[in-house]
């Protein structure tokens, strides 16, 4: 139990046999114990806080665990299991950490059980009773020990995550610090070579010539990109990217510039030339548009005459045609009183002859009236008694059909075992539809 223990994570501390931590600080996770010295104390010189020390709690959780180890590993393995239960009694921790010497322990537990004791007696009843409590009991202490070493080992965990929590963070702010001219310089960097790039970029895109560009705005973007400083030391390794970038957008637009000079100086001629055309066209059309007016009056002039001597040849033929009219209708009414004389003559003679022929139809149609009725009475009574026929045929073919049916079904029901009354009812509790999802087709 007093053997040497040493623990290499950083050198300097030096806490007692059960580690309690370093005077100095709240704890000591780097420590070294030797035989010759049982005082704390910390050798990395005198702090406010000494984070590279574990705390005097967690020290000790570690070295429980330690004696616990460097119990079982001194115990031999020829070690008897009486010598082991004492050790387990003294300390139930120590079968959490050897499975084999809890296997020695648990055989030498077991043997020890009464399995002779007799249970119909009193004292084997109370020694059976007494084990089963003992084996209980040696189990609430093994949990009572699990629990505890679990328990502190959360605790030592949730304060080891905290502290590396605090040191990360301060480790970090370090390191920020520490590289922030390095990070500077790089931002900086990045933003002189992205506006280089931009730079580079608008240069080679005023370089693009479109359809709505015209010469004085190629001049003017042309003027600009030849103005344009190229700084060898801002622009550093795109120096020479950029130099070819301007040379070949001012060469671009330099071209662009005398083919849209050119072709603005032929679309001023094209232009000079279509209003001369214009111009020409417009005199002809004015002389077309005098002509036509004068043609227009003559043509106007002529049938304005052509109108009066026609409109006075049709008041002469009017005045003609009213004359011959009125002639022909004093004609016509004359004509049209004799015809109506002659035709009142006619119509009473016609009258007359017609009121007899009349009178003869009248007595004629009565006649025949009498004939009418007398056939049609007789033929509706025939008719009459050809529908009762028909219909007293029709039931009796009906009632046949039925009695053929309903014979054919009952015989059917017969030839099934059915005798023939039984047969005959069924028949007609189908009929009747007393006999669910059954019927008989007439």
């Amino acid at each position: 139990m007093a053997r040497d223990r040493q623990r290499h994570d950083r050198p300097g501390h030096v806490l007692n046999e059960r580690g309690s931590g370093c005077a100095l600080g709240t704890g000591g996770a780097p420590w070294v114990t030797t035989p010759s010295s049982s005082a704390l104390r910390c050798q990395l010189g005198a702090r406010a806080s000494c984070l590279a020390c574990w705390s005097a709690r967690r020290s000790s959780i570690f070295w429980e665990l330690s004696d616990m180890a460097t119990l079982a590993l001194d115990m031999p393995a020829e070690q008897t299991g009486t010598e082991l239960t004492v050790a387990v009694q003294a300390n139930p921790g120590i079968v959490l950490l050897d499975t084999e010497k809890f296997d020695v322990w648990y055989e030498n537990l077991k043997a020890s059980a009464p399995t002779d004791a007799d249970v119909t007696t009193r004292k084997g009843q109370e020694a059976l009773r007494s084990f089963a409590a003992k084996v209980r009991s040696e189990k609430a202490a093994i949990d009572k020990a699990r629990l505890r070493l679990t328990k502190e080992w959360r605790d030592m965990t949730a304060q080891a995550n905290e502290a590396g929590k605090t040191i990360g963070e301060r480790l970090e702010r370090l390191a920020v610090e520490v590289r922030k001219p390095l990070t500077d310089w790089e931002e900086a960097e990045k933003a002189r070579i992205a506006e280089c790039e931009a730079t580079i970029e608008r240069i080679i895109t005023a370089g693009t010539v479109t359809l709505d560009d015209t010469a004085a705005s190629v001049r003017e973007r042309g003027a600009a990109i030849w103005q344009a400083e190229i700084d060898a030391e801002r622009f550093g390794a795109l120096f020479d990217r950029a130099t070819t970038a301007k040379d070949h957008t001012v060469s671009l637009l330099k071209t662009a510039l005398a083919r849209l000079t050119q072709e603005e100086a032929d679309r001023a001629e094209l232009e000079k030339l279509r209003a001369a055309a214009a111009e020409r066209e417009a005199r002809e059309q004015a002389e077309r548009e005098a002509r036509e007016a004068e043609e227009i009056a003559a043509a106007e002039a002529k049938a304005q005459e052509e109108r009066r001597v026609a409109a006075e040849k049709a008041e002469a033929e009017r005045i003609q045609r009213v004359e011959r009219e009125a002639a022909e209708r004093a004609q016509r009414e004359a004509e049209a009183a004799a015809r109506a004389e002659q035709e009142r003559r006619d119509r009473e003679h016609a009258e007359a002859l017609a009121a007899e022929r009349r009178r003869a139809e009248q007595a004629e149609r009565d006649a025949q009236a009498e004939r009418d009725r007398i056939a049609a009475a007789e033929a509706a009574r025939q008719k009459e008694a050809d529908r009762l026929a028909a219909e007293q045929a029709k039931r009796d073919a009906d009632q046949k059909h039925r009695t053929k049916v309903k014979t054919a079904a009952k015989e059917a029901l017969i030839t099934c075992g059915a005798d023939d009354e039984t047969a005959r009812k069924i028949v007609i509790a189908i009929i009747a539809g007393e006999i669910p999802n059954v019927s008989l087709r007439f």
